[in-house]
């Protein structure tokens, strides 16, 4: 009878788990690994990676496009293993954010942007495509390129060491020099 208990609740935490997954995901693949907006800079700090944010509603036709794309894209494989790299974020409706830096130029949706470990959102968008509406990225292959280039971004943000040696100015006549003093070293030590 306790084997068949500890079956039984076994089951039912798998389940629980996996029901937990399939809400945070909201319909968008449920191989990343979503996580709540209110564990996401927490988890973003541990963890020194960038934050994904998708921002989207449920009666919204371009984000249930967005869906269907990440789902059968030829390129969800790799936005899936590149979703690694980042704390995965996915907020419908009313679990939006009011604050008006997740809507830096305006309130439409989906909106994608990429925050630093204080939430704060990075440079990267995709102007280039939608100029009106930086943060709308309709296709996987836009999504994976945003995503490359928040990462570079990332990186180029991280704080330097403190003990980091500070790197001296030299003009190019001291280069000059320095190469001309290292070649007669060469030669003197060839002979």
């Amino acid at each position: 009878m306790k084997v068949l208990l500890l079956v039984v609740l076994g089951f039912v935490a798998v389940f629980a788990k996996e029901e937990e997954v399939e809400n945070l995901a909201h319909g968008f693949p449920t191989a990343i690994e979503w996580v709540s907006f209110d564990k996401s800079i927490g988890i973003a700090k541990d963890l020194n990676k960038p934050i994904f944010f998708l921002i989207h509603k449920t009666w919204c036709g371009a984000c249930k496009a967005l869906q269907r794309e990440l789902k059968s894209s030829a390129k969800t494989d790799e936005l899936i293993l590149l979703s690694r790299k980042f704390v995965m974020v996915n907020v419908e409706d009313d679990d939006e954010p009011e604050d008006a830096k997740y809507a830096p130029d305006g309130g439409y949706i989906p909106r994608i942007l990429f925050l630093d470990t204080d939430g704060n959102p990075l440079k990267t968008n995709n102007e280039q495509k939608y100029r009106n509406n930086k943060y709308f990225y309709p296709l996987a292959a836009q999504i994976i390129d945003g995503m490359e280039r928040a990462l570079l971004e990332f990186a180029s943000d991280e704080p330097k060491s403190v003990e980091e040696p500070q790197v001296e100015e030299t003009t190019s006549e001291e280069v000059v020099e320095e190469e001309e003093a290292e070649e007669t070293a060469e030669a003197k030590d060839e002979l």
